[in-house]
């Protein structure tokens, strides 16, 4: 496998495009700086709404962004002086509360925050609530005992190897006991790492978190406590995952430097800036047609059949059709294999556009019920491997899948609608 992460311009447009033996597995369209994910603000809550189990928190003046009751099971509230408040504390309008920005703007939906603040590294995540310590499923049982002995244990830790309360903290603060619990998530970069790295990691990052939530302590509303990642950053940490790529390639000499002195990259990753102005990058890896592919409504199969994929408001319509396997109509062994084909297909598609929400996929009908069962598990089989938590729900009576994926970043299309980036010619829309 050879896997390159590569950030340039198409059509004069910033893109983060994951390529695999030449082939486009992922693409992002990128902004400047003027995302929220990532970032940690000082909000005020503007209003309460008890019907929907929501709050309405103003990050800054005029950006107000959605917080679900899902999303205020770790409150950390700034605004109050008397001891315990936080206990069993109810959100209400004015107070000045901890976020952290968890989705950008979508369509008619605003942007939306979490009270389960997290700060992490290549190697840990830490992140307010329990204060347990979990382990990547990635990792071997065998690793999993190592860190425990080596990692998890000292002034931080109890005997269980969860993390203490703020009781190690040396200097004496009023609000210290306020302070909500932490909890270490140990994550699979920690694989082959040696004992003195990760601990030298790990007491940077709670030291971080420890001053992050100090400082917030004595900032106003509207205050900006961490700022979000940058684009790059940020395709680092979510986009791709580390054993999809060897190096990372870039034409942009600023980001090239940039990156070279970050300490979020994977030293093993190689990072190569493209130098040839007569040749650019884009053109070496036909990026400009990958995305147009990207982007088309029509996907055709080898076999000769093809999908349509159609997003609407409300979800999107996946529909497969025998296209010049018409000659078979009414054969289904020929049905089984167009869908099952179509069913890898798919769930590629669903990564490489980024299409999130509700997904119906309308197969070519199967009357057989163990052809049905065989192709949910392939569809199962191909989708477990998407790092967005991503669901097959069941085949409906009237033969549509059903499939639910995160919504994490709005999908392709709509970011190149964003960027006014130049759609197909044959897409109507």
């Amino acid at each position: 496998m050879n896997g390159k992460l590569i950030f340039t311009k198409i059509n004069e447009r910033r893109c983060a495009v994951l390529l695999e033996d030449n082939k486009m597995m992922a693409a992002s369209f990128q902004g400047e700086k003027e995302k929220i994910t990532g970032g940690i603000y000082v909000a005020r809550i503007r209003d309460v709404v008890k019907d929907l189990n929501a709050c309405f928190a103003e990050i800054e003046k005029g950006l107000v962004c959605f917080l679900p009751g899902s999303q205020m099971q770790t409150p950390f509230y700034l605004s109050d002086t008397q001891r315990d408040v936080q206990k069993n504390r109810q959100p209400k309008q004015g107070d000045l509360i901890l976020v952290q920005g968890i989705r950008e703007a979508q369509k008619t939906k605003q942007p939306a925050v979490t009270t389960k603040i997290s700060l992490a590294n290549r190697f840990f995540v830490l992140a307010l609530g329990s204060n347990k310590t979990n382990f990547s499923t990635k990792l071997p049982v065998q690793r999993k005992n190592e860190i425990r002995d080596e990692i998890c244990v000292g002034k931080y830790f109890d005997e269980d190897g969860n993390l203490l309360p703020w009781t190690w903290v040396e200097e004496p603060l009023p609000y210290l006991d306020r302070f909500p619990p932490v909890g270490l998530i140990v994550r699979t970069e920690c694989r082959e790492v040696p004992a003195e790295v990760l601990r030298g990691a790990f007491e940077g990052l709670i030291q971080e978190f420890y001053q992050l939530l100090k400082n917030a302590f004595y900032r106003s509303a509207f205050t900006c406590i961490k700022t979000p990642p940058s684009p790059w950053q940020d395709a680092i940490n979510h986009f791709v995952l580390p054993e999809e790529y060897q190096e990372i390639v870039t034409d942009d000499p600023e980001l090239y430097e940039e990156m070279k002195e970050s300490e979020i990259i994977p030293q093993e990753k190689q990072i190569r800036l493209y130098e040839d102005r007569n040749y650019p990058l884009e053109k070496l890896y036909s990026l400009a047609t990958k995305i147009e592919g990207a982007l088309n409504t029509r996907v055709w199969l080898k076999s000769g059949a093809y999908l349509i994929i159609e997003p609407t408001e409300a979800l999107t319509v996946i529909d497969v059709n025998s296209g010049k396997f018409e000659a078979h109509k009414g054969e289904q062994d020929y049905y089984r294999a167009i869908n099952m084909e179509a069913a890898v297909e798919i769930a590629f598609q669903i990564r490489l556009r980024n299409l999130s929400g509700m997904i119906l996929v309308d197969f070519i009908n199967m009357t057989n019920p163990e052809d049905q069962d065989a192709l949910l598990k392939e569809m199962q089989r191909h989708l477990v491997r998407d790092r967005v938590k991503t669901c097959v729900v069941d085949i409906t009576k009237l033969g549509l899948m059903e499939i639910t994926r995160m919504k994490t970043v709005p999908p392709l299309l709509e970011q190149a609608k964003k960027y006014k980036y130049p759609l197909p010619k044959n897409k109507n829309q």
